[in-house]
């Protein structure tokens, strides 16, 4: 038996000496990557070895492996290179190094476990070296000097949160956050104001609001960290107030400032649609020339381009137009703007209610209708959670706040200094743009009525509450709920006439 155990402990030395020389100027890289290197089973060699030598090597083995873990290696068989990622493992083999530093006294491991953690931060995640400080930290059932150990759990601790507050790094997770709350309470309270103003750079939705509604871990925080946490709420509330009021960002839509440059009826409703870039319908050739004119100056400004052309080399031609500026606008102001996406004309009910219901689902300012109110209700019922947590006094000022702000601000028909365009820009006259495809048949039923719709517009100026609507007038802004058929809409207006003691005549 003693010449066993001399022999393993020649081995380990020998085992030893080749992983960290005494000198350590030859140490080599291997040339195989050591995430599969057994430093757990390594230490537990050393655990319960009663040789007077036991703690020093152990302490050279880790110092090895802190040393090989933070060097880039290239493996002999093939070209591929591992990057270093520091000593990970230390997390796996953290109860062993607890035991030994227990048995064999912290300040042996001191230097070595402070420098585990620098390396840690400088080449792996800042989650794994805060996670190797939480398995270092003391607990109640904690043995041997728990001073010592106290001690360099607070400089690890303050090594790691120095680095996770000068980074914010995307990656740092929720739980690391609430443990560094936890840690700097306790163990490094110096850290506190540096903690909050780091912490109001954090995404708001995926850790800053979680974070501040935890009850549970609110009520566990000290004085301290239960100061900044206050400070935090109400900043946390500040941000989702201001969305709730204006703050949701930009989107894009396509309508254009200057569309009133164009004069020709035929698709000066699509040139003020916001929700539509392209305009393509099939249209005489003899009509082409005319509208080039009529678009020659939205053109040298940019605005457009209009192109005249045959589809597939057939013998029908086509007019294509596209916009060429997307403006971006507030998606709080979106309300403002208005299109005729939705707009079903009854001597078109029959033949294009499959394409009108295909415009409606594809209507951009739907959706960006769609995504705010999905946005703003989101942020309304995380304001009123958050609200709960606020002091009397930071209610009262938010509520001030509240009271004085104006969501939709904006002055109508301008335009702002980020090139954002206001909402009477996008407002659309009917039908033109919502049936591209109806081309020729659409065009010749609006210039065989032009002089109908100018005699029209001019009797709607003189009435003060219009009893009949005419869904023909390009004044009124009308959007229909439902499609009727031909028959169903005449049956309806002589019903309503007849109601009102009118007498009308629908051809």
């Amino acid at each position: 038996k003693t010449s066993n155990s001399l022999l393993t402990e020649n081995l380990i030395g020998t085992f030893v000496d080749s992983m960290c020389p005494p000198d350590k100027v030859g140490r080599r890289v291997p040339s195989k990557n050591i995430d599969s290197f057994p430093l757990n089973e390594i230490l537990g060699l050393f655990i319960g070895n009663k040789h007077s030598n036991s703690g020093a090597l152990a302490k050279r083995v880790l110092e090895g492996y802190v040393w090989l873990s933070c060097q880039q290696i290239s493996e002999s068989n093939s070209h591929h290179s591992h990057e270093p990622k520091g000593p990970e493992l230390l997390l796996m083999a953290a109860p062993s190094l607890v035991i030994l530093c227990e048995s064999l006294g912290w300040n042996e491991y001191e230097s070595v476990l402070v420098e585990a953690t620098e390396k840690l931060c400088l080449y792996g995640n800042t989650d794994n070296a805060f996670a190797l400080v939480e398995k270092i930290a003391p607990t109640a059932s904690s043995s041997g000097d728990t001073c010592e150990r106290s001690r360099i759990y607070a400089r690890m601790a303050s090594i790691a949160c120095e680095k996770i507050l000068a980074s914010c790094q995307k990656s740092t997770t929720l739980d690391t956050y609430k443990k560094l709350v936890k840690t700097i309470g306790n163990y490094c309270p110096s850290f506190a104001p540096r903690f909050t103003a780091s912490a109001k750079l954090l995404d708001v939705n995926s850790i800053l609001y979680p974070l501040v509604i935890d009850n549970a871990f609110r009520a566990a925080a000290n004085d301290t960290m239960k100061e900044s946490l206050s400070l935090l709420t109400n900043y946390c509330a500040e941000v989702l107030n201001s969305r709730v009021l204006n703050d949701f960002g930009d989107v894009t839509i396509w309508s254009i400032p200057n569309a009133h440059l164009s004069q020709n009826s035929a698709y000066s409703s699509f040139l003020r649609n916001p929700c539509k870039q392209i305009y393509d319908w099939q249209v005489r050739k003899s009509d082409h020339e005319s509208f080039l004119q009529d678009l020659r100056q939205l053109i040298s400004m940019g605005e457009v381009k209009a192109e005249s052309y045959q589809p597939g080399g057939g013998r029908d031609y086509n007019f294509k137009i596209t916009k060429l500026k997307p403006h971006r606008v507030p998606i709080a102001n979106i309300g403002n703007f208005s299109c005729r996406c939705s707009i079903v004309s009854s001597y078109l009910c029959s033949r294009l209610y499959h394409q009108a219901n295909t415009i409606s689902a594809n209507c951009l300012l739907q959706q960006h209708k769609a995504t705010l109110s999905k946005y703003h209700d989101d942020e309304k019922r995380k304001l009123s959670v958050v609200e709960e947590f606020l002091s009397p006094e930071q209610r009262s000022k938010l509520g001030s706040r509240k009271r004085s702000a104006n969501p939709y601000s904006a002055s109508a028909g301008t335009t702002n200094p980020s090139g954002a365009i206001s909402a009477s820009a996008g407002v659309s006259n009917p039908i033109s743009s919502s049936f591209a495809s109806a081309g020729p048949t659409f065009s010749a039923i609006s210039s065989g009525t032009q002089g109908q719709l100018n005699s029209q517009q001019a009797a709607k100026k003189q009435k003060t509450s219009p009893e009949v609507v005419d869904l023909l007038d390009d004044d009124d802004d009308v959007c229909i709920a439902e499609v009727l058929g031909p028959e169903q809409v005449r049956a309806r207006r002589r019903k309503d006439a007849e109601g009102k003691g009118e007498i009308i005549e629908i051809s």
